[in-house]
């Protein structure tokens, strides 16, 4: 085919393209957050298969169901906490973080200060600060504990926990408040208290200067996902009321962080995390202590800053064009799951390995669209190849039955019709190769002999009369002119026929045999209406098929006959003419063989005289203007006829 065609260096640019796409798909999801949801489901993913032993350092004393039914209703009188906390404290903790509010007075004057005192003795109570609103969308307050347990404590610190979209609980603030971020976590003051506070969490960490006009308004600096070390459950919680009961001894306090909070289901401080299994939310106190295990063991999780994250979301969306310009199309779909699988898990377990988080997202819906993309420009890409092809094999293959009809626009096609098309000139071009292995065969053996006769007559030590050449010479040449006026016939252009006179072409070919015919005293009779007949076509090809029906009828007709050729008009949208002789009828079998290849009939065949060709030379140079062949056989007559499209109808003539 053309040296023009392009798809063998398509990938290239094509291939930038669609990483321009692709990237781009990435960048608006991964900006937009259009798919946040599928970032926390990876992200809860990776803490679900990261369950590591919980530390035993660290404790809830809970207040659970059981010390509910046999302690009584909540609120409990804080004379009750005080005791608790000297109980725990007599074993030396290593700090005790009471997350219970204490924001307002008890109502007993004496009650409140017994709990003073005694977060007073123990010297290592971290107390909570809660930023709440006054009522549903109002206006945000800041509610640390009492003034008398305010000033005992070794610590105040803030238990909020962020909730992401979905509302479950992943991320806090290192640094929150109103007007300015200047509180830190409980778990953060409870580990100082402790002495376990890494000096890297201080490091990082910066508290934001507020402004008069931003003195109502929440502030937070220092955003951070912490990892969790298993479901519901997997602190070690001792029962409140155990301890209080004195069922516990203090020794096994001794060195450990203590928190204390609700753990009740009805005392409905439950947040849902990534951890928690069928549904089942996690007391506030238990992800305070896995807030508090991240901050002490350096596993807190910084997210990638906006631009790097998408820079690389941009960057990881067209790594699949490393491989799909090289993989065929199953390997290549193959592998682009096998990618969206190992990023996505890449990403899971990124917090786990090296505690930072990438949003995902944008990337993997891009390596999902980017097989069907590729796929999209790969299968146009063909279809154009496709296209130039099909408009080459157009070009060059003759129409014929075997070969389908092309509709005017080829892109209007489905790619069955191209299929479908192209199996046609398949078969055309099977039939075209057997046709040249027979013209072959033909030209090997029935040209050649004549050719040979001669040659061997010239290369006689006795040379004969000249004139015995010259019956070989002129079959060979006729032999050759039939082939190379079937090779015009079989490339004729049918946009390229001309507006013709048909009355005088059948004149001028019954003149050109006129001669002929005196010689086997056999008289040529014209019925031709005297007015032109205009049609369109190739004068010399249907002169020469008309020349080639009077010349066949010379050879069979008997000698002192009347051979007719004439003109007549089946249909106003159609002309046919006719060359008549006598002779006898023709079996069906013969008739179904005259207009074929190579065929001969009757004496002809049996004296092998002929090119075999003229009658399919008659064939092919009507299918080519768009007409038809045929024979009739009646009254001791036979009539070759051949019908064309169109001829404007004359004023008058004969047409009988």
């Amino acid at each position: 085919m053309s040296a023009q065609v392009r798809f063998p260096g398509w990938p290239g640019r094509e291939a930038l393209r669609v990483a321009l796409l692709l990237a781009a798909i990435s960048l608006a999801i991964t900006a937009s957050g259009l798919l946040v949801r599928v970032d926390h489901l990876l992200f809860d993913i990776g803490q679900r298969i990261n369950w590591r032993q919980a530390a035993t350092d660290v404790l809830i004393i809970a207040v659970d169901q059981d010390s509910l039914d046999r302690l009584g209703r909540w609120p409990w009188p804080r004379e009750r906490h005080a005791r608790l906390l000297d109980i725990v404290c007599a074993g030396r903790p290593a700090a005790v973080g009471v997350d219970i509010a204490f924001s307002e007075h008890s109502g007993d004057p004496s009650a409140d200060a017994l709990l003073a005192d005694a977060v007073a003795r123990c010297g290592k109570v971290v107390l909570p600060l809660v930023i709440e609103s006054t009522r549903s969308g109002g206006q945000l307050l800041e509610s640390p504990p009492i003034a008398p347990l305010l000033a005992a404590a070794a610590g105040i610190g803030r238990i909020g926990v962020h909730l992401d979209e979905d509302g479950i609980g992943r991320s806090v603030y290192l640094r929150e408040g109103l007007g300015a971020a200047v509180w830190p976590l409980w778990a953060e003051e409870v580990l100082r208290v402790s002495g376990q506070l890494p000096p890297a969490v201080l490091a990082d960490v910066a508290a934001s200067v507020g402004h008069p006009d931003e003195r109502y308004q929440l502030l937070r600096e220092n955003a951070r996902r912490f990892e969790f070390v298993g479901p519901p459950g997997s602190v070690q919680r001792l029962s409140y009321a155990r301890v209080l009961d004195g069922l516990i001894a203090p020794q096994v306090f001794a060195g450990k962080i203590v928190l204390i909070g609700a753990t009740a289901v009805g005392l409905g401080d439950f947040l849902p995390t990534p951890v928690s299994a069928l549904g089942e939310p996690m007391p506030g106190v238990e992800v305070q202590a896995n807030v508090l295990l991240s901050l002490r063991d350096g596993r807190l999780i910084s997210e990638l800053a906006t631009l790097p994250t998408l820079l690389l979301a941009a960057l990881l969306a067209c790594v699949p064009l490393l491989w799909l310009p090289r993989l065929m199309a199953l390997s290549g779909l193959l592998v682009s799951s096998l990618w969206v699988l190992t990023l996505g898990a890449a990403c899971a377990l990124l917090p786990v390995l090296w505690q930072v988080w990438f949003a995902p997202a944008g990337a993997l819906f891009a390596g999902l669209f980017a097989f069907p993309l590729w796929s999209w420009r790969r299968l146009e890409a063909a279809r154009a190849h496709l296209d130039q092809e099909l408009r080459q094999l157009r070009a060059l293959l003759p129409e014929s039955p075997t070969t389908a009809a092309l509709p005017g626009e080829i892109r209007r096609l489905g790619f069955e019709q191209r299929i479908a098309w192209v199996q046609a000139a398949q078969r055309t071009m099977a039939a075209l190769e057997a046709g040249r292995k027979e013209a072959l065969g033909f030209i090997s053996h029935d040209l050649r002999a004549p050719l040979a006769g001669a040659v061997a007559r010239l290369e006689s030590e006795a040379p004969g009369d000249p004139q015995h050449l010259l019956p070989p010479l002129r079959r060979a040449l006729g032999m050759a002119q039939a082939f190379l006026s079937l090779a015009r016939a079989e490339a004729l252009d049918p946009d390229r026929l001309k507006e013709l006179d048909l009355c005088a072409l059948l004149q001028q070919a019954a003149d050109e045999i006129f001669a002929l015919a005196s010689q086997g005293k056999r008289r040529i009779v014209r019925q031709l209406p005297e007015q032109p007949l205009w049609i369109k076509g190739d004068f010399e090809l249907l002169e020469r098929c008309a020349i080639n029906l009077l010349d066949n009828a010379l050879r069979h007709a008997p000698a002192a006959t009347v051979i007719s050729i004439g003109l007549d008009r089946p249909r106003d949208d159609e002309v046919r003419f006719w060359v008549e002789n006598d002779g006898p009828p023709l079996l069906a079998d013969e008739k179904d063989k005259l207009f074929q290849r190579f065929s001969r009939g009757g004496h002809e065949a049996a004296s092998a005289s002929g090119s075999g060709l003229g009658l399919y030379f008659v064939r092919t140079v009507a299918e080519r203007h768009g007409g038809a062949v045929g024979v009739e056989c009646a009254a001791g007559r036979i009539r070759f006829w051949v019908s064309l499209p169109g001829g404007e109808v004359p004023v008058s003539g004969d047409w009988s």
